[in-house]
């Protein structure tokens, strides 16, 4: 799990990347992200009810794609607010999958550091 300063909490943050922030996808994954002027990254997650009415199944694929992002995060460049957010529904997205969609994702939009 992401430590309390590496998480977006607040709902203007959330306002703020959506409104003013860049999106790219990449099979069902959205990602959007703005810079943030902080010396680390901030993350956060969206799985509407469009995806699951049910909890249950919108906190599991939650769940399933912070652990995803818990080994990439240390590679991520720091300074940037994003928020990933799972749109196909009812579809579960495998760990395996989520973790090479989300650097394919970081990849693509250049906020990864390439060493």
């Amino acid at each position: 799990m992401l430590k309390s300063q590496q998480r977006l909490r607040n709902n203007k943050d959330f306002v703020r990347v959506f409104k003013q922030g860049k999106r790219h996808s990449f099979s069902g994954v959205l990602l959007s992200y703005i810079p943030n002027n902080m010396e680390y990254s901030r993350i956060g997650f969206v799985i509407s009810k469009k995806y699951s009415p049910l909890a249950v199944r919108r906190n599991r694929q939650r769940r399933i794609l912070q652990s995803a992002i818990h080994p990439i995060y240390p590679q991520l460049k720091p300074g940037f607010d994003i928020i990933i957010s799972y749109t196909n529904r009812n579809k579960v997205l495998p760990y395996k999958d989520a973790s090479v969609v989300l650097t394919k994702l970081f990849t693509k939009t250049n906020l990864i550091n390439n060493n």
